[in-house]
């Protein structure tokens, strides 16, 4: 099985622009400002990915 650092980057970054899509969907209607919520999604998925998750899921749940 050939497991590069290349593939799981690109997988990486696949996902966290398809979670920063979402976040930023949820949260068109409930939040004011939706520049701040696009950059922490950006922030939070790229630095900190759990957390990312977790703020897609809290815009999705409101």
């Amino acid at each position: 099985m050939n497991l590069n650092a290349t593939i799981w980057g690109q997988v990486f970054f696949i996902l966290a622009l398809i979670v920063i899509f979402f976040t930023v969907k949820f949260a068109k209607g409930k939040a004011s400002n939706i520049g701040l919520v696009a950059i922490y999604a950006v922030l939070f998925n790229f630095f900190i990915p759990p957390i990312g998750w977790f703020y897609c899921y809290r815009w999705a749940s409101k």
